[in-house]
């Protein structure tokens, strides 16, 4: 299944749920004086994992750069 998906030049929305078994969107924490979340990326098959953290701090200078 996943060698079809090896040269993708766009993600649909049908690869998506193809590949990704759920995304855990973690509740925000604040202690730090800004505003970070982690985000998990479940893939089916037992393929990879991914986890990002979304941090408000880095949004807000790219923000008020543009």
């Amino acid at each position: 299944m996943i060698q079809k998906y090896e040269h993708i030049t766009e993600l649909t929305p049908e690869i998506m749920h193809e590949l990704i078994e759920k995304i855990v969107v973690h509740a925000p924490d604040k202690s730090s004086g800004h505003r970070t979340q982690e985000i998990e990326i479940h893939y089916r098959f037992n393929v990879a994992a991914a986890t990002a953290v979304a941090d408000s701090m880095m949004y807000d200078k790219k923000r008020k750069a543009a």
